[in-house]
């Protein structure tokens, strides 16, 4: 009798500890984090954007970022990369590869998408609703393998009258699904100053 006793307490025990273990990943599958959650940072006076208090300035993700910013232990990154307006429609159409008949973001996001695209060696693109206060903008999901690691990525596009900017967050594919409510809010506190 108290054999059993002890076997049924042992499977309660199990069940309870089952059940934690699950709502506890559960609670892991997307972090809670708002918009007043994010702290403002401001770029040499051309724009800012908004991180979670956990990412760092991190001057070393790319050479050509305005904005460098990550968590290397949440394996969150977010980076901002500005070019002249004018001077990538020159340059494309010096090259030859500017369509007329897309509009100037799409030109430059899809040469951006392409190009990353490639280097991820990724067939999955998808194009979200992303919509920024009085500018034109767009933003798609790309994933893929790069450095022997699968990673996601959400990359946004910002036209200004004189720039374009390319706000690109990512994590490692497990991590996505957490982090994706995160990198959106970031990116859609992107501001131009002026």
């Amino acid at each position: 009798m108290k054999k059993s006793i002890i076997f049924i307490l042992a499977i309660c025990f199990s069940i309870v500890s089952c059940k934690k273990i699950i709502d506890s990943a559960a609670s892991l599958s997307k972090e809670d984090i708002s918009a007043k959650d994010l702290v403002e940072v401001s770029i040499n006076n051309d724009y800012s954007i908004s991180v979670p208090d956990y990412m760092k300035e991190m001057k070393s993700l790319n050479d050509d970022a305005s904005f460098q910013y990550a968590n290397i232990y949440k394996e969150t990154y977010t980076i901002v990369i500005d070019e002249d307006k004018q001077e990538f429609i020159d340059a494309f159409k010096e090259i030859g590869i500017y369509n007329d008949s897309l509009t100037v973001i799409e030109n430059y996001s899809e040469y951006q998408v392409n190009s990353f695209q490639e280097s991820l060696n990724s067939d999955e693109v998808k194009e979200l609703d992303f919509k920024l206060k009085n500018l034109t903008a767009k933003q798609f999901e790309l994933n893929g393998i790069i450095d022997g690691i699968n990673a996601n990525y959400l990359i946004g596009f910002v036209e200004s009258d004189a720039k374009m900017y390319m706000l690109m967050s990512w994590t490692v594919d497990d991590r996505y699904k957490k982090y994706k409510n995160t990198f959106q809010l970031i990116q859609n506190s992107f501001k131009l100053k002026n």
